[in-house]
């Protein structure tokens, strides 16, 4: 299999990667009683009104909101480590879903982005622990299946002809 050569393509694929582990991470803390905390739900919020966000067309709204903020934030994730280099890449990970956690769950909640503010302790607490997940597996997945010179500071808008080929060996998770 061939690597991913182009950084959008790549984030989009790590966003919705990492989205999918932030979404198993939740469903395992609502199940075990710690949480009844969703994603989709604060993400809807930011369009909805608090009433609205459980109707069925609500939870439509707040899936491809969720998902188009994981797609975004998988893009800035290449670029973070196009900058940081992908050494250490699990605590980079888990370092940069902690602050998209702060920025969106705490900056931006505060401010009003979302109808679904304040939370409860363990909901935030959970949600905490569902975005350093989302952080690792979404950098994970970036440099294992992207291109290794996509992660030189130097080619910001290298494009990459003939791509490396994907080996599973290679996984350095």
């Amino acid at each position: 299999m061939k690597k991913v050569t182009d950084r959008f393509w790549l984030g989009v694929l790590s966003g919705l990667g990492g989205n999918a582990a932030k979404i198993a991470v939740e469903e395992v803390a609502n199940r075990l009683g710690i949480s009844s905390s969703k994603g989709y739900t604060t993400a809807a919020g930011i369009f909805l009104k608090k009433p609205d966000v459980k109707s069925p067309l609500g939870k439509a709204v707040g899936i491809i909101a969720d998902n188009m903020v994981a797609m975004g934030l998988g893009v800035t994730c290449i670029y973070w480590a196009t900058l940081m280099g992908k050494d250490k890449s699990f605590i980079k990970g888990a370092g940069l879903g902690a602050a998209e956690w702060g920025v969106l769950y705490g900056v931006a909640s505060r401010l009003g982005a979302t109808s679904i503010f304040p939370v409860k302790p363990n909901d935030a607490l959970a949600t905490f622990v569902s975005h350093m997940v989302f952080g690792i597996v979404k950098m994970a997945i970036a440099v294992n299946l992207g291109d290794k010179r996509l992660f030189k500071p130097g080619n910001l808008t290298l494009e990459i002809e003939e791509p490396e080929k994907f080996k599973f060996k290679d996984l350095n998770i």
